[in-house]
C-alpha cells in the first residue's frame, strides 16, 4: 500500500498510545517513582495525564484546521521553511534520543532476564535488524500486531489483583496521601519524561482523518495507561512494601514472579514476559516509524523507505557508543527525559497554537454530530425497538447512545477535576485523619474506573458520528 494512503482506526490509535505510554513503566521508571512518593506512588500519573490531555487538544485542533498533514508538514506550513526546519530538527533529535535510550534499556531487560551470556551488542543489532524490517512496512502493520497483543496485556493486569490476592497486605497501603505533596510533584514530574514520548502522535495525524477520532483516542488510550500503570505501583506496594521495589531494577518482573496458582503454576512470569515484550517493541518501532517520517518531511517526501537501513545503521552506531554502563542507561531514561520534554514542547505547543489560528476549521463534523444525534434520539425515544420489546438492557444501552459526544467529554473533564479533589483533600487531610486518606484513595480509584468508561463512550460516540456524517454512509443510507 502507497504510504500516501495509510489509514489507521480510531481504536487502533488508542491501543498504540496505551501501549505507547506503558512501556516505559514496564522496563525503567518505577522503581524511582516507588523512591521519592513511596506508598503513594499510585498517585503521581494524575499529573501528566493532564499534560497528555493538553497534548490532545493541541493536535485535534491542527487536524482540524490542516487535514491530512502530519506534525512535521504542519510545523512547515506554520514556522515557515527555516523556522519550521528548525522545530523538525528538534522534535528528530527528541526521538532519536528516545530510541537510542529504549533500544539500549530493552537490551539490559532482554540481557537481565531472559539471556543474560548473550552480548548486549548482539542484543541490540537483533533488535535493529527488526526496526529495519517494520521499516519497510506501514504503522497499519504494528498496529495489527499491537491488536493481538495489547487487549490481552490489558486483561492480564487487570487480573493481578485476583492473581496476587494471597500476597498483598493492604497495611502497606497505609497511611494513604501523606506523602508530602513537594515529592508528589517530583513524581508526576519524573513520568512526564515518559509521558512526553506521545508527541510522536503527531507524526501519524494524516492517517486519521477525524479530528474528533483523534482526541477521543488520545484521551482514551492515555487513561487507560494512567489506570493500569497505577494499578501497577499500587500492586506493587501492596505486594513488596513501600520500600524494596525502591531497589529493584525491575519491580514489575519481581510482581509477577510472586504469582503461584498451586503448585504447578509458579512460573507465569515467563507467561507475561511473553505479552510484554511484544508490547515495548511495538513502542520502538511507533517511534522508529515516527522519526523516519520526520526525516522525510526535510526533503518533502513520505516515502521513508528508502532511508530505512541507513537510518537503522545510524541507530546501531549510537546505541552501542551511547553509554558504558547500566546505571548511566537508567539515569538517562528516568532524569534527562523530563528535562527534555519540558524544555521545548511547551513552547513549541503555545507556539502552534498561537500560529494555527490563521487557518479557519475545515471539520464538517459539527453537521455530523447535529444530525446522527437527532436520528438516535428520533429512532427510538423511550429505549424500545420498533417491533415494541422493552429489554431493560436495551433501554439502558438507547439512553447511553442518546448521550451526546459532548457530554461524555465534559463528564470525563469533571471526573479529572474530581481526582484532583479526591487527592487534594487527603494531602490536606488524612495526617489528622486516616480514615479521610482512605475514603480519597478510593475514590480515587473509582475516578480512574470511571474515566475508562467515559473516555470508551466518548470514543464510540466519535465513531458512530463519524461513520454517519462520512460521504459513504449518506449515500448507502
Amino acid at each position: 500500500m502507497p504510504v500516501n494512503t495509510q489509514v489507521i482506526n480510531q481504536r487502533q490509535l488508542s491501543w498504540q498510545v496505551g501501549s505507547l505510554l506503558i512501556s516505559g513503566g514496564l522496563l525503567s521508571i518505577q522503581h524511582d517513582l516507588i523512591r521519592v512518593a513511596h506508598m503513594d506512588t499510585w498517585f503521581v500519573y494524575l499529573l501528566p495525564t493532564v499534560y497528555i490531555l493538553f497534548i490532545a487538544y493541541v493536535f485535534t485542533q491542527l487536524s482540524m484546521r490542516l487535514p491530512g498533514k502530519h506534525l512535521f508538514e504542519i510545523n512547515f506550513i506554520l514556522f515557515g521553511r527555516w523556522f519550521g526546519m528548525l522545530a523538525n530538527m528538534v522534535l528528530l533529535i527528541h526521538l532519536w534520543f528516545i530510541l537510542v535510550r529504549d533500544l539500549r534499556m530493552l537490551g539490559k531487560f532482554i540481557g537481565t532476564l531472559l539471556l543474560p551470556n548473550t552480548p548486549e551488542e548482539m542484543l541490540v543489532l537483533l533488535l535493529v535488524v527488526m526496526l529495519m524490517f517494520y521499516g519497510r512496512t506501514s504503522a497499519e502493520v504494528i498496529s495489527r500486531v499491537n491488536d493481538l497483543f495489547f487487549p490481552v496485556f490489558f486483561a492480564l493486569t487487570l487480573m493481578l489483583p485476583f492473581l496476587l490476592s494471597n500476597e498483598m497486605s493492604f497495611r502497606l497501603l497505609q497511611p494513604i496521601l501523606t506523602t508530602p505533596p513537594k515529592q508528589l510533584g517530583y513524581a508526576g514530574l519524573l513520568s512526564i519524561g515518559w509521558y512526553g514520548d506521545i508527541i510522536i502522535v503527531g507524526a501519524f495525524l494524516h492517517m486519521i482523518w477525524n479530528s474528533r477520532q483523534i482526541h477521543s483516542a488520545l484521551r482514551h488510550g492515555s487513561l487507560m495507561a494512567t489506570a493500569l500503570l497505577s494499578l501497577l505501583l499500587l500492586m506493587e506496594v501492596a505486594v513488596l512494601g513501600p520500600n524494596i521495589p525502591g531497589n529493584l531494577i525491575y519491580p514489575d518482573y519481581s510482581l509477577v514472579q510472586h504469582i503461584q496458582i498451586t503448585d504447578f503454576l509458579d512460573r507465569l512470569d515467563l507467561f507475561f514476559l511473553s505479552i510484554w515484550f511484544p508490547i515495548i517493541v511495538d513502542k520502538i518501532i511507533f517511534i522508529y516509524l515516527a522519526f523516519l517520517i520526520g526525516i522525510t518531511s526535510l526533503i518533502r517526501q513520505r516515502d521513508y523507505t528508502l532511508i530505512n537501513s541507513p537510518v537503522s545503521l545510524f541507530l546501531l552506531l549510537t546505541t552501542i557508543l551511547a553509554f558504558k554502563s547500566t546505571p548511566e542507561v537508567f539515569s538517562f531514561g528516568n532524569y534527562s527525559s523530563p528535562v527534555l520534554v519540558l524544555s521545548y514542547q511547551p513552547a513549541l505547543l503555545a507556539a502552534i497554537l498561537l500560529l494555527m489560528r490563521r487557518f479557519p476549521k475545515r471539520s464538517p463534523e459539527h453537521h455530523g454530530e447535529r444530525s446522527s444525534s437527532g436520528k438516535s434520539q428520533g429512532h427510538d425515544r423511550d429505549g424500545t425497538s420498533k417491533g415494541g420489546n422493552r429489554h431493560p438492557g436495551k433501554q439502558f444501552g438507547a439512553r447511553l447512545g442518546a448521550i451526546s459526544g459532548r457530554t461524555w467529554l465534559r463528564a470525563g473533564n469533571v471526573l479529572l477535576v474530581l481526582g484532583f479533589v479526591f487527592v487534594g483533600a487527603g494531602l490536606s487531610f488524612s495526617r489528622n485523619y486516616a480514615i479521610v486518606g482512605k475514603l480519597a484513595g478510593f475514590g480515587y480509584a473509582i475516578v480512574l474506573a470511571l474515566l475508562l468508561f467515559v473516555t470508551h463512550m466518548e470514543m464510540r460516540k466519535a465513531k458512530d458520528l463519524a461513520a454517519r456524517s462520512s460521504p459513504n454512509s449518506a449515500q448507502t443510507s
